[in-house]
């Protein structure tokens, strides 16, 4: 959609990627789905001409509140680490220029 516009020679970064915890939501999966996403956007980096990505949020909002919206975070409200930080460190570790 961007070359026809004259911006295909932009880079895209993904902005604001995240995948909650709550009920039904376990801590374990959020760092597997951050695992496979984060993966896939490093695997097709180059061919799509993507130069970033940025998690939603580094603690949860209300980690008390089961609402959809509130554990976003790598960390609990209390900044304690869910499974999906020391993902995200690997990530960094393994991807990071």
């Amino acid at each position: 959609m961007l070359t026809p516009a004259g911006l295909g020679h932009l880079p895209l970064h993904i902005t604001e990627h995240g995948w909650p915890t709550g009920p039904d939501r376990t801590p374990h999966r959020q760092a597997d789905v951050l695992a496979t996403v984060v993966g896939s956007v490093a695997a097709h980096a180059a061919d799509l001409g993507l130069s970033g990505y940025t998690h939603f949020a580094l603690r949860d909002a209300d980690s008390a509140n089961p609402g959809l919206f509130h554990q976003f975070g790598l960390t609990t409200d209390d900044y304690t680490p869910k499974p999906a930080f020391e993902t995200m460190r690997r990530l960094v570790d393994r991807f990071s220029a």
